[in-house]
């Protein structure tokens, strides 16, 4: 009889504690993939499949562990799908606040968001995310609503210029956290038909002190308006209209991307308009003056008819811009869009005309049949950046596949360990959905985050790290 030491009988405890914990990760995850093969008819994200989650305390084998640090840490593109299954585009609505108020906000976002009952039918239950002010130092005289209100009851965080005064800010901040504000439509509303200035590097600062308090911490920045909007930056040039831009000026008193981007800004419309309906990829970098980089993205904002530009961004021509020869252009050809929109710009009340209403379900149909994912457009800009930089490392042993999501690393953000929420939708083509292992950071990704997929128009099994769950709440009476 061969008697072991005790570090041999502690080696051989080790080996099936973690050999039960690969067996119960692997059980939860053939059992998620055999209900999602089971089902049939639309694959959208309102079926999402709930499971049991896999156990923290489960961890990766020791010789798994091993080969995946040992594999090379790349992006392997052909291995991943373009969109989440089984989406073939993914389209946001990019909206800027101008002369919104607070009612027609919350009007408007009930219906496009919630599957309430409005007085304008069935709410539409997409994820469609908004702008916000700071600051309104606009001089116009036009009214901002039926009842007959003044430029200075828009929704803003502060009243007026006045850091000191809060105004909508808790109803700001509670929209933000849950997903109908995303933007920052730059610190405010500067523009001036008087042609003076009124933003100043302490109102940035005051802003930005606030917003850290509070939680307010969008990370899409989108320009706005005339040259009296100085705070603007991304496209500056002294030979034409944007020459004005002096946000990533270090020599201007207007100077503020030190500020704005150490807290969060990752993405910036410059101010450039364009009639491009969609891109392959809705991100590009730009170098600002104070040698920062971030990432800039594509907005389709108008048309071009005999050199004219016919801007398109407003509700009365909603159904110009998203129409049905474009959807399904956008699905044949798998591309991003975004696209602009003021939503709350008018004095009439609910936005949408009847046509509007009807081109908005038909976008709602793209959505729930699978074919164009909506999204705001925060989660559209972090998915198209994570699709294209993520950096994984992918083993085979025993006849499994085991995929470690390592990194986002990028030219303009850089290297970073990724969340949760920053892979959601990340599609990996493999032969045996229920034979693949996914893991972040060297930590198993929990079995209800994890969605297997039948074949595509490719003839390709995927499996996928979910994307988020439909959020129909109506947020107008929730705080």
């Amino acid at each position: 009889m061969i008697e072991h030491s005790e570090a041999w009988h502690r080696a051989m405890r080790r080996r099936r504690r973690n050999r039960f914990g690969l067996i119960a990760f692997a059980f939860l995850v053939i059992v998620l993939c055999l209900i999602t093969f089971k089902h049939t008819g639309k694959m959208t994200n309102s079926n999402a499949i709930s499971v049991t989650p896999q156990s923290s305390t489960v961890k990766i084998p020791d010789a798994v562990k091993t080969a995946l640090q040992a594999a090379a840490s790349a992006r392997h593109p052909d291995l991943l799908r373009k969109f989440p299954y089984p989406f073939k585009a993914m389209l946001a609505i990019s909206s800027d606040i101008d002369m919104t108020t607070l009612g027609e906000f919350e009007e408007y976002h009930r219906f496009l968001n919630t599957k309430e009952q409005t007085p304008y039918g069935q709410g539409l239950g997409l994820d469609i995310g908004d702008s916000s002010w700071l600051y309104i130092a606009n001089d116009t005289k036009e009214k901002v609503d039926k009842e007959g209100h003044a430029i200075d009851y828009s929704m803003s965080y502060f009243q007026g210029i006045d850091p000191n005064k809060l105004k909508d800010a808790k109803k700001i901040v509670h929209y933000f956290k849950v997903g109908w504000i995303d933007s920052l439509h730059t610190f405010g509303d500067f523009s001036r038909n008087d042609h003076s200035i009124k933003f100043t590097r302490a109102l940035a600062v005051a802003a930005w002190n606030a917003m850290n308090q509070s939680g307010f911490k969008p990370e899409v920045w989108i320009n706005h308006g005339s040259e009296t909007n100085v705070q603007n930056f991304g496209i500056y040039n002294s030979h034409n209209l944007f020459k004005y831009q002096q946000g990533d000026n270090p020599k201007s008193p207007y100077y503020h991307t030190d500020l704005t981007l150490k807290n969060g800004i990752r993405y910036v419309w410059d101010s450039m308009g364009e009639n491009q309906f969609s891109w392959d990829d809705p991100l590009f970098p730009i170098h600002l003056r104070d040698g920062q980089k971030v990432w800039g993205f594509h907005r389709y904002t108008n048309e071009r008819n005999k050199g004219k530009i016919n801007w398109t961004w407003e509700t009365q021509f909603i159904s110009r811009q998203l129409t049905k020869t474009r959807l399904d252009q956008l699905v044949q050809e798998d591309k991003y869009s975004i696209v602009t929109q003021h939503l709350g710009k008018g004095n009439t009340g609910f936005p949408f005309t009847t046509e509007g209403v009807k081109t908005l379900n038909l976008l709602k149909s793209y959505n729930d049949d699978g074919k164009i994912l909506v999204a705001r457009t925060s989660r559209l800009l972090d998915y198209a950046r994570s699709q294209k930089h993520v950096h994984y490392s992918l083993v085979q042993l025993n006849g499994k596949t085991y995929i470690n999501i390592n990194t986002i690393d990028d030219q303009v953000l850089g290297s970073s360990i990724p969340s949760i929420d920053e892979v959601r939708g990340l599609t990996f083509y493999v032969n045996d959905p229920s034979s693949t292992y996914l893991f972040l950071n060297m930590n198993p990704i929990n079995a209800d985050d994890i969605q297997c997929n039948p074949r595509d128009e490719k003839g390709r099994k995927s499996i996928e790290i979910k994307w988020f769950k439909p959020d129909y709440t109506d947020y107008t009476k929730a705080e």
